[in-house]
């Protein structure tokens, strides 16, 4: 895989962990050439001399050939690691800012259109909630560090999910609009009024009943997404209270700070997950 080549998974589930990290970087610099090449003529080496003896002919490819490969390989590791991991976490950055550009270009009128007072109240405190995180960061982080590029990406995915969730609350304002509530209040009514309604009015009311119980449960999925975005945005609060008092030592943030945000990113996984669950 050529330099650049990370894959960010998951669009929901990018992973800024340490460990996450160091498995791209592991997966990256295995597959450089200097790496390949040098290990395919060792390992050729030792097959030559598992099958025909360990002559000279192939010992010392199949030594030289291991030797150059795993010191590429320590070199690229060891002393490059910060270079590949922030190709890493730019390629996430990338994935992500843009789904948030291609996210905010037609949700803000999609809202507006379906009237969702509460769902752009919500967009607007999202962006600027993710604004004032990322200036308070940059305040008590390097941006060049690469500790800087995880939280930003940890808070950005918060922000992407409660973006997905009004983008859901907008397809669901559709489904609901297309059913007339007053008009099967009105209808329940007048078949339910019937002493002794017919076989087709039985079956006409118990349709409508089960239409409005589709209304109610599709309202009851948009409070439940607006309620989520709410639980985001207010651990969002609490972890730039915790950025706010984050004392950083050559562009590191302090034990209680990585907790806090490994925090903020399973929630937004948390959310990912709840979500499709509920699609």
């Amino acid at each position: 895989m050529p330099s650049g080549g990370y894959q960010s998974g998951n669009k929901n589930q990018a992973d800024f962990s340490q460990a996450a990290i160091s498995k791209a970087v592991l997966a990256e610099t295995l597959q450089k050439p200097y790496v390949l090449y040098p290990g395919a003529v060792g390992l050729l080496g030792v097959a030559g001399a598992a099958l025909l003896g360990p002559s000279m002919l192939f010992v010392l490819p199949a030594a030289a050939g291991m030797a150059v490969s795993l010191g590429a390989w320590s070199i690229d590791y060891f002393l490059r690691r910060d270079k590949h991991a922030g190709a890493y976490l730019r390629q996430l950055h990338r994935n992500m800012s843009d789904r948030r550009a291609q996210a905010l270009t037609n949700l803000r009128l999609e809202l507006k259109k379906g009237g969702s007072q509460e769902g752009l109240s919500q967009l607007t405190r999202l962006e600027e909630k993710y604004r004032v995180f990322a200036e308070l960061l940059a305040s008590k982080l390097d941006p060049n560090e690469l500790t800087y590029a995880r939280y930003l990406g940890m808070a950005e995915q918060v922000f992407l999910a409660c973006l997905d969730n009004l983008q859901r609350i907008v397809s669901t304002i559709g489904s609901v609009r297309a059913i007339d509530a007053a008009y099967l209040a009105d209808r329940i009514g007048e078949l339910a009024a019937h002493r002794e309604p017919s076989a087709s009015q039985q079956q006409e009311l118990k349709a409508l009943r089960s239409r409005m119980e589709l209304r109610q449960e599709q309202l009851a999925k948009i409070d439940q997404w607006l309620a989520q975005n709410e639980r985001a945005m207010t651990s969002m609060d609490e972890t730039m209270a915790a950025v706010a008092q984050m004392v950083t030592v050559q562009g590191h943030a302090t034990t209680d700070m990585e907790t806090a945000m490994k925090e903020l990113q399973a929630l937004a996984r948390r959310a990912s997950d709840y979500s499709m669950k509920r699609d």
